[in-house]
């Protein structure tokens, strides 16, 4: 048993012994490879490494897009989370793996190689064009294939079209080229017809729908050699839950809530308050929608242009109402009607609004016979003999009556009479009614008044639906359809 755990021990201290001198051994030669690489006499990193028949050097461009960092509608700026991806061949990074211990690859530090200036031409970082390219190593293979792979969160341009917000689509375009060098020295090429979205994370707002690379040879003013640049076409789709919860429907019941304005009676004095409250509401959601997009004349949303119209709507019904109110309150004794107005309103419009009979509370004319009735008191105290000086009119505030030694008038309209003479004042010019009896015949002013109110009512519906229908249609039918590349 000791003779076997003494075995044991010898095995594994000589392995131990043998993986460290090749390990050593290993270390020694890449350390020895990459000195011989970068040798200052055959390898300067500020120059371009074109040797031999070569006319040019080829750098493939691709990336991945993993997250979306934030997309600035107001300011149409973006924020990415890319993996860019570089492949080139150079030419002078090459060696026999033979002469150093079967090594077919080794990594190299950005600073120690010569690396191409890809440049985002539509980035605004105040930081760097693309940051921490510079912090990564690259991928050097035997036969010069330099792979450099980095990650960086790039804030560039990307134009926002909010005409179908909040059901719009966006693309964003990215253009990455080579800065000094011209067509001549450098050639770019697209690695694929996409960009890699497999390790893409899940946005709140936005989903990614696609990519594209495509290349694009470009002539500039200042030089007459082509610069080629890879163009990279990232398209997003909003989500519209959020909107259509917190925008979209509430606005649609607020605007709805002037229907109510509509059935409100005159007498309640809160159909132009009612609608002026929907109104600022409306101005609100606007504010909203304002604050959320870029200022873009060229491209108007349709959803401000429904609130706008809707802000029409309201401010017509708010002045239909006024109207309903002034030709309701009306007094029948001091206004006659025109015959054209009771002809067309009273007969022909009554019928297509399909209104029979109304019937009305007595309330105006319950002001109009109090206002008499005050006046029948006065005249009965005129006339009342003052047969001695105890002969004094009384009022009584809690019974609403008005009292005298022989006369009780009191406020349904009823005299009391004794036994003085006849007094002439015309008993049926002090009665009126309880405030809650109803008018079997009321006044030609309010059912005008009422047949106004239930015309203006579908004009309004009528506008309304037409307004939501050709809103809903657009929206749904036409959204994304219309991207600007």
């Amino acid at each position: 048993m000791r003779r076997i755990s003494a075995t044991f021990a010898v095995t594994f201290f000589l392995t131990l012994l043998i993986n460290s001198c090749y390990g050593q051994q290993k270390t020694q030669q890449s350390r020895a490879l990459t000195e011989y690489l970068l040798d200052p006499s055959r390898y300067n990193r500020d120059v371009i490494p074109i040797c031999g028949n070569q006319s040019h050097l080829t750098v493939k461009i691709g990336l991945a897009v993993r997250d979306i960092v934030e997309l600035i509608e107001v300011q149409q700026i973006i924020r990415l989370k890319i993996w860019m991806r570089l492949r080139w061949k150079d030419c002078v990074l090459k060696w026999d793996p033979s002469k150093f211990d079967n090594i077919t690859n080794i990594v190299i530090p950005y600073e120690k190689i010569w690396i191409p200036d890809i440049t985002l031409f539509e980035s605004v970082c105040d930081e760097a064009n693309m940051p921490d390219m510079d912090r990564y190593r690259a991928y050097v293979t035997s036969d010069g294939e330099v792979s450099y792979n980095f990650a960086t969160i790039i804030t560039t341009v990307c134009r926002v079209v909010v005409t179908y917000f909040p059901f719009d689509s966006q693309v964003c375009i990215l253009t990455f080229g080579s800065w000094v060098y011209t067509g001549k020295q450098i050639d770019l090429e697209a690695a694929g017809d996409s960009a890699d979205i497999d390790n893409f994370q899940l946005h709140n707002e936005w989903s990614l729908e696609s990519t594209k690379l495509k290349k694009r040879v470009a002539y500039y003013l200042c030089c007459s050699d082509p610069f080629p640049d890879i163009i990279v076409h990232i398209y997003l789709k909003r989500k519209p839950t959020f909107y259509v919860v917190t925008i979209i429907f509430p606005c649609f019941v607020i605007t709805s809530l002037t229907f109510m304005g509509f059935v409100l009676p005159p007498i309640s004095g809160e159909k132009i308050s009612l609608q002026m409250t929907v109104l600022l509401s409306l101005t609100v959601f606007l504010f909203l929608v304002q604050d959320k997009l870029p200022s873009d004349s060229d491209h108007f949303p349709y959803l401000a242009i429904y609130f706008a119209f809707s802000m029409l709507l309201v401010c017509l019904s708010s002045i239909m109402s006024g109207i309903v109110m002034h030709v309701h309150y009306k007094s029948p004794e001091r206004y006659k009607m025109h015959p054209i107005l009771r002809s067309l309103f009273l007969d022909k419009l009554r019928k297509l609004v399909c209104v029979s009979s109304v019937k009305t509370t007595c309330t105006s004319q319950v002001i109009i016979k109090q206002g008499r009735f005050m006046h029948a008191v006065k005249s009965i105290e005129k006339h009342l003999p003052r047969h001695n000086s105890q002969s004094k009119a009384r009022h009584s505030d809690s019974n609403n009556t008005i009292k005298s030694d022989d006369h009780v008038i009191s406020s349904n309209g009823n005299i009391a009479k004794e036994s003085h003479g006849n007094i002439p004042v015309d008993v049926e010019d002090i009665e009126f009614k309880d405030q809650e009896d109803i008018c079997e015949d009321p006044n030609e002013w309010e059912l005008l008044a009422f047949i106004l109110d239930r015309l203006f009512m579908g004009i309004y519906v009528l506008f309304n639906a037409i307004t939501a229908i050709t809103f809903f249609s657009v929206m749904l039918s036409k959204h994304g359809n219309e991207i600007d590349e």
